[in-house]
């Protein structure tokens, strides 16, 4: 009998999610919801610059990140690309940034309700700015701006982001 190899988030299933979501950014150099980062051992992912191929890491919101139950939710490892709008939630919580900048992520987080009500929804709720989806940027600058709301799309993640990603507890 023979068996196919599995491939590991690099195909976009027929129904990717897409939508507009808030974004945020943190910087704490831990391990993440998925199992990756230095405090694993994973010398892959490094938080300053992202991980293969420029890809950010992400802590998305419950619906996103999917099964915020378990340390390693159905959104691990699934990749997006990130489109600035150019404006921020609300006036005082951000400046946006430049409108059609995109950056890709790679979902490696859980960015919990509990803790963060303002910023990221429990699934089927908004936040406090009336979205459903929330990305928190790795990052220790802004690289999109401050805080700009974004239009999102699931994509194929970059097959050097999805080798990397194998070293994460949750690629197992």
């Amino acid at each position: 009998m023979k068996f196919l190899p599995t491939i590991l988030a690099t195909a976009v299933p027929a129904a990717a999610l897409s939508g507009k979501a808030t974004t945020t950014r943190y910087y704490d150099g831990q391990k993440g919801a998925c199992g990756c980062g230095p405090a694993s051992g994973n010398s892959a992912f490094s938080w300053q610059a992202g991980i293969g191929s420029g890809v950010y890491t992400a802590a998305a919101s419950p619906a996103i990140f999917g099964g915020s139950s378990t340390w390693c939710g159905s959104g691990c490892g699934t990749c997006f690309k990130l489109t600035s709008t150019g404006s921020a939630p609300c006036s005082g919580c951000g400046t946006g940034g430049a409108g059609g900048q995109s950056i890709v992520v790679m979902v490696t987080n859980l960015c919990p309700h509990a803790g963060n009500e303002v910023w990221c929804p429990n699934a089927g709720s908004t936040n406090s700015y009336g979205y459903q989806y929330h990305f928190d940027i790795q990052a220790t600058s802004p690289v999109l701006g401050d805080n700009p709301v974004v239009n999102f799309e699931q994509v194929a993640c970059p097959s050097q982001a999805v080798t990397d990603y194998k070293q994460c507890q949750c690629a197992a």
